[in-house]
Order: C-alpha cells, then sequence, then structure tokens
C-alpha cells in the first residue's frame, strides 16, 4: 500500500468531531485526572488559608501600631497645651510691668525704698519723717518694733 494521509486502521484513526473529555478519557486515567483536581484544589485552599492568617496577623499588629500612636498623639496635645499656657503665661507678664508702668505709675523699688525685715530681731532701724522737715528721710532714724514698718508714726509712739 501506498503512503497516504489516511490510516490503515479505521478503527484507531480519531474522529473529527470528538470531545475533549473523551481525548482524555482514552489519553488518561479517569481517576488520575479527578486525583490531580482534588489535589490543585486542596493546595488552592491550603494556600488560601495559610494567606488568610498572614493577613490577619497583619491586621492586628497596624492595629496595635495605631493604637500606640493616638496615644501618643494625645500625650504630644496634652504636652502641647501645657506648653501654649506656659508661652502664654510667660508673655503676659512684660504686658502686665508695662501697663503697671504706663496706667498705673507704678515703678520697681530701689534699695533706698526696700527694707528688710528679719525674723527674730527686736528692734529695726527705720527712718522717721516728720511733716515739718523737708530733710532727707534717712538722716533721722529711731528704734522701732520689727512689724511696724510704716514710715508716718513718730519714733516714741512706736516704743509704747
Amino acid at each position: 500500500m501506498a503512503i497516504s494521509d489516511k490510516p490503515a486502521n479505521r478503527r484507531t484513526a480519531t474522529p473529527y468531531n470528538t470531545d475533549v473529555g473523551e481525548l482524555f478519557v482514552r489519553r488518561f486515567n479517569v481517576v488520575s485526572i479527578y486525583v490531580v483536581v482534588l489535589l490543585l484544589l486542596a493546595a488552592t485552599i491550603v494556600w488560601s488559608g495559610i494567606k488568610t492568617a498572614e493577613e490577619v496577623q497583619q491586621y492586628h499588629q497596624d492595629y496595635k501600631t495605631l493604637q500606640d500612636m493616638k496615644k501618643q498623639e494625645r500625650k504630644l496635645q496634652v504636652e502641647h497645651q501645657r506648653l501654649l499656657i506656659e508661652q502664654q503665661t510667660f508673655s503676659a507678664t512684660p504686658q502686665i510691668a508695662s501697663r503697671a508702668v504706663a496706667e498705673l505709675g507704678m515703678y520697681s523699688p530701689t534699695l533706698k525704698d526696700k527694707l528688710i525685715i528679719q525674723p527674730g530681731v527686736a528692734t529695726a532701724l527705720v527712718p522717721v519723717v516728720t511733716e515739718d522737715s523737708d530733710e532727707d528721710m534717712s538722716d533721722v532714724i529711731g528704734p522701732r518694733a520689727s512689724t511696724d514698718i510704716s514710715p508716718e508714726e513718730p519714733a516714741m509712739e512706736a516704743g509704747q
């Protein structure tokens, strides 16, 4: 017989309209196909479970980080408020001082205006001012009680 495109045995030839499933059945054992498919499905399920567990773990770690950052934010807000109050306190001091000088005519006392009272000392030397003298206050000094710091009273009344 001559070489031709037609097979010698028509039973072994596959028809053109055969189904893919029939080809697999002829080619492979049916049981092995189902085993392969089931193994692939099982591997996919296991892989999906592992990935889900990893994602849940990552979510928990991110949530804990978020909570820590919120705590830190609250602490920083409290610190910021405290610093704002402190800043307002220190910025108000010069304003108060300038208004006291400008509006009320107040001034910081000099050494001449200060009187130091020491506890336990019975008498202190205080300048005595009389109304009829226009002299400097430091030239007339008399003994006084340590709690009496008023310069208007004469020295003799303070001893009584």
